[in-house]
């Protein structure tokens, strides 16, 4: 397995963001909206760092219901091309799987496009339930 360190990213530690492997987000993450994912007590963002880079990452989001326990939806997680198949994502996963413990949450999900087989494999062996679902998009 590489070497790699997955990290609760808050104010203290954000400067680890400052070096990330192509890959990982979509475009350069940018100040005014990290502080604003920041200051969501509802949404974390975990990183994976190797080398001294961020490798991995995966954002999630706390979700409150009247009716049922809260849950923590995955909405991205991503490994850089040159260290998928080394455990990150299993990593990230498991680091989001703590982070809700350490909230007091016993439950979080993900989506996955149907095409995606290296993170479908993955899932298919670590999931306690598979889903039939449907995804649709809608734009603002």
């Amino acid at each position: 397995m590489a070497d790699f360190e997955c990290h609760v990213i808050g104010a203290d530690n954000a400067s680890l963001l400052n070096d990330i492997a192509p890959g990982v987000f979509e475009a350069p993450v940018r100040e005014d909206f990290l502080v604003t994912c920041l200051e969501n007590s509802q949404q974390f963002l975990i990183v994976a760092v190797g080398g001294g880079q961020v490798v991995g990452k995966a954002i999630s989001y706390v979700f409150h219901f009247p009716e049922k326990p809260s849950e923590i939806y995955i909405e991205e997680i991503d490994v850089a091309k040159d260290w998928r198949r080394k455990g990150v994502a299993s990593a990230l996963m498991q680091s989001v799987g703590a982070e809700g413990k350490r909230r007091g949450i016993a439950e979080y999900w993900l989506i996955t496009e149907k095409d995606n087989k290296g993170a479908r494999a993955l899932y298919e062996r670590t999931a306690h339930n598979r889903q039939k679902s449907v995804w649709y998009e809608f734009y603002c």
